[in-house]
């Protein structure tokens, strides 16, 4: 799987994952496409707020 690489692309994931919230709910099916993105997305920085700046992890 890719991996985050720089602050940029963080800051624009994060971002993207912002409108992708306004789009999924707890009812949203597993296999629509704003989902999977938004899971996919989230596992990236989560990874990313892990190993890379953990700094940056929620508490």
């Amino acid at each position: 799987m890719r991996k985050i690489e720089t602050k940029k692309e963080y800051i624009a994931i994060t971002n993207r994952i912002e409108e992708l919230l306004t789009l999924v709910d707890n009812n949203t099916p597993t296999n629509d496409k704003n989902f999977i993105e938004l899971d996919l997305l989230s596992d990236l920085v989560a990874d990313y707020e892990e190993t890379i700046d953990p700094s940056l992890k929620s508490s």
